[in-house]
């Protein structure tokens, strides 16, 4: 080949180039094997791939991560932290779901029911002081809904330029009010929110008293107040059956202490039945004649004595610490218990809050979250379950637009979209569709494509199961 053929054929690819870069080429969507480097070039961010596991369609990827954060927003020249994350990618083109526990993050892959719905991708936050999303040393007035949001929008600036299609926002329980939080500071970053029985409390709320007291059936309600009463008149060989199972485990409960351990446990044990069963099942609550160690079995089973141990309140020492300052709680159901109790009135979450830790309670911020989801809210979706006892304290729509609040009949805490009649299911469906950018198929309104599939794992309080991350 002459030097002049070579010149030519070389002036023949530049200028393929050129024409490649004026039509666009150069802003296509990367290849699915790009999408690893371009998350290795967010400033802040490291990241490793993992199998994304049983369950999960096999075209997408897993991937967990830490982001650089500033611990004081308002400071960012001072104390970082590594935040966690994961993100589970199906395609740069479709939806982005953006979703928080409001406690850890799980690093198996899992797809939370928006997420299935739009076969989007999902991108999953661990709230800032829960497991080792915490700066060191840490400074709790740093714990707030703000700096929280502030965690968040900064995420989604990093992210959004790899996915730019609609994000939609969601959570349940904890989760579903940081999302509603995040919106309230940053309304714009996502175009809607899916928020599961998310309360919105108040300081010692006395509206979770009169739920508790009219919830379900009375013949059920006085069923699980004889079991407390019969646990805590046998309140001497529970202790004993408790230091048996405790050693046998491993628990300590230093920072309760054993009595106060037992003795809350008993309390909420009415709590979490409602919350996590339902009154079909309320015959299978021992009655006042069962044996001190059917008894424990029972509370062990449906409370989980772990949820008072040193290690547990340690972890959820967080979420304690938000209740106790901005969050709100419940007041303790208890009164039908006076007489039996040898520490009323602190089954509060200061007596789970860090030892030494001061808790000021703020009480503007909750009605101001209430006050902007009913001014400026738009395209919120509330769900809740029927004799979820946390149903007590929903957020109010307002003038809140294009928002809808569900609530499943008879549902608890795992009251879910797929679970509401089909009337409201398929409204939910087509709003969220709507809400993401995507097209409404008739096809997919099919009573046979609805069913519950499962989410992974959530975390928080009164979740009665033992700690794992």
């Amino acid at each position: 080949m002459s030097s002049l053929e070579h010149l030519s054929r070389r002036c023949l690819l530049l200028l393929l180039c050129v024409v490649a870069v004026a039509c666009g080429e150069e802003d296509s969507p990367p290849t699915e094997e790009d999408i690893l480097v371009r998350l290795s070039a967010i400033p802040g961010l490291t990241v490793r791939e993992e199998p994304v596991g049983p369950g999960i369609p096999p075209d997408h990827r897993f991937f967990v991560m830490e982001f650089d954060q500033p611990a004081d927003h308002a400071h960012p020249e001072g104390q970082r932290f590594r935040q966690r994350l994961t993100l589970l990618h199906a395609s740069r083109t479709r939806p982005m779901v953006l979703y928080a526990s409001g406690y850890f993050v799980h690093t198996q892959a899992s797809r939370r029911e928006p997420t299935q719905w739009l076969e989007a991708n999902q991108l999953s936050i661990e709230h800032r002081f829960f497991g080792t999303s915490r700066p060191a040393p840490p400074d709790w007035s740093q714990l707030t809904i703000r700096q929280s949001a502030d965690d968040f929008h900064r995420i989604v600036e990093a992210f959004k330029p790899l996915y730019p299609a609609r994000w939609i926002s969601t959570g349940a329980s904890k989760g579903g009010e940081t999302m509603v939080f995040f919106r309230r500071f940053y309304p714009d970053d996502v175009h809607g929110t899916v928020a599961y029985v998310a309360p919105l409390a108040r300081f010692d709320d006395d509206r979770f008293i009169a739920f508790q007291e009219s919830v379900g059936s009375a013949p059920c309600r006085e069923r699980l107040k004889s079991f407390q009463h019969a646990a805590l008149d046998q309140r001497a060989a529970l202790l004993a059956e408790l230091d048996t199972r405790a050693a046998r485990r491993g628990l300590t409960f230093n920072h309760l202490g054993r009595d106060v351990a037992l003795e809350h446990a008993i309390i909420e044990h009415y709590f979490y039945f409602w919350q996590y069963d339902s009154q079909s099942r309320c015959g299978t609550v021992p009655t006042p004649s069962a044996s001190p160690a059917v008894l424990m079995d029972e509370l062990d089973a449906r409370v989980d004595m772990a949820s008072f141990s040193d290690d547990q309140v340690e972890a959820y020492g967080p979420y304690n610490y938000q209740a106790a300052v901005e969050l709100g709680y419940p007041r303790p159901f208890e009164t039908h218990l006076a007489g039996r109790l040898r520490f009323p009135g602190t089954d509060t979450p200061q007596a789970y809050a860090p030892r030494g830790v001061p808790t000021t309670f703020q009480p503007g911020a909750m009605p101001d979250i209430q006050d902007w989801v009913s001014r400026e809210g738009e395209r919120l979706m509330f769900v809740y379950g029927g004799h979820d006892p946390w149903t007590a304290a929903p957020y109010s729509l307002g003038g809140a637009r294009d928002s809808v609040l569900y609530t499943v009949p008879g549902g608890n805490h795992g009251a879910r979209l797929a679970l509401l009649p089909e009337a409201q299911r398929n409204e939910a469906r087509v709003l969220l569709r709507q809400w993401a950018g995507l097209e409404i198929g008739a096809l997919e309104l099919q009573v046979s494509k609805w069913r519950l599939e499962p989410e992974g794992e959530e975390w928080g309080p009164r979740l009665g199961r033992p700690l794992s991350r």
